[in-house]
């Protein structure tokens, strides 16, 4: 665990019941502005809500981002936001929305693709936008981290742009927005919170605030997800599902994540699966390698979740995986020997720096054997 760390968040940070309610005031006057809004905020009516509140503002309407968004989909953003002048943007949706959106705001200010930024060929240098992030899932944690997750479709490689320039200046988490979600989105968002807070807890760069984020957050999600999967509009689950989302996201983004991230970017890039999807598949695995240096802290969210034990933490995250439908293997969304190479090649991220044990490319090769079962 690193004994000096800095931490660095949204400007502020609004979390509660109704919270929408207060996006108007903090919003910058006469701004024009560009509203990107998820499908399901769209067809619950949160998007028109928004556009309401802000009448008295130019709004630009924005709805299309696909999940793992593309490259070319954040081109499309950033050229409508330049041809319209846009001074701030607003994010309401997952963390697709949310991370293509961010994206976005920081580049049209600015010249350039979005591959050359993804790639690296050009720098980011300065902030760009205003951007408010709204989520509308309890699970990715965009609205709070420096980075967006974006994918190339044409090299089928999925990874971050990442600079300290692109933290949300505000972050409204209101549970209200995740109301009536589906149970299978809920699952997948809630089991990439619980990854997220179990990675953080164990990364090797955790810090003493991340790790007590982490552990807060992983007991909170690991009560409350199984009653928000049951009933989609359960308000004090979902008031505690977002709430421990927003506690993992504020640990993992000041500590990195693990080998379960390292390795579900490019599986589920290049085989099509829900990021979710994959981080609960492998979840299980990598907490087995983990298990002979992680132990004591596996042992530590184990009471937090109610369990007696490190051994029983494991079993508890299998037990709720399973109740909550996610496959038990990767075999069934059609990984095959033959993408392994991809995989190994593609993982080194700093997600897989921060897993607290190393993982050579033969033990990559042998967990992912492990997935055809």
């Amino acid at each position: 665990m690193r004994e000096a760390f800095t931490l660095l968040y949204p400007e502020k940070i609004i979390f509660g019941k109704d919270a929408l309610k207060q996006l108007r005031q903090n919003l910058p006057e006469n701004a024009r502005i560009l509203l990107v809004a998820g499908k399901n905020a769209r067809q619950s009516g949160k998007a028109e809500e928004i556009k309401k509140m802000l009448s008295d503002l130019a709004v630009i309407d924005f709805t299309g981002i696909p999940p793992e968004p593309p490259l070319p989909s954040v081109d499309d953003l950033a050229g409508l936001g330049r041809k319209e002048k846009v001074t701030a943007v607003i994010a309401v949706g997952g963390g697709s929305v949310i991370d293509a959106a961010k994206a976005a705001a920081m580049m049209i200010p600015k010249e350039g693709s979005c591959s050359e930024y993804f790639y690296s060929r050009r720098k980011i240098n300065a902030k760009g936008l205003f951007f408010a992030a709204l989520p509308t899932t309890a699970g990715t944690g965009a609205e709070i981290t420096a980075n967006s997750v974006l994918t190339d479709p044409e090299s089928k490689i999925k990874k971050s742009i990442r600079s300290p320039f692109m933290v949300p200046d505000l972050a409204l988490v209101d549970p209200l927005l995740t109301l009536n979600a589906p149970p299978g989105l809920t699952a997948a968002s809630g089991l990439d919170a619980l990854t997220q807070a179990v990675e953080s807890f164990t990364s090797a760069d955790a810090n003493a605030a991340s790790r007590a984020l982490a552990e807060s957050a992983a007991g909170i999600i690991f009560r409350s997800l199984p009653k928000a999967y049951a009933n989609g509009n359960d308000i004090d689950a979902r008031t505690e599902m977002a709430k421990g989302s927003l506690l993992s996201a504020m640990a993992f983004s000041q500590s990195g994540l693990g080998a379960v991230h390292g390795l579900a970017h490019p599986t589920g890039a290049l085989l099509g699966i829900p990021h979710g999807v994959v981080c609960a598949i492998l979840l299980v695995p990598v907490l087995e390698w983990n298990m002979s240096v992680s132990g004591d802290d596996y042992g530590t969210l184990s009471s937090k979740c109610g369990l007696e034990g490190a051994a029983e933490f494991i079993r508890g995250v299998g037990a709720l995986c399973s109740a909550l439908n996610i496959p038990a293997n990767l075999s069934s969304h059609g990984l095959k020997e033959e993408h392994f190479p991809f995989i190994v090649k593609n993982c080194r991220s700093r997600s897989m720096e921060c897993n607290p044990r190393a993982m050579t490319d033969t033990d990559i090769r042998e967990l992912l054997r492990r997935m055809l079962a």
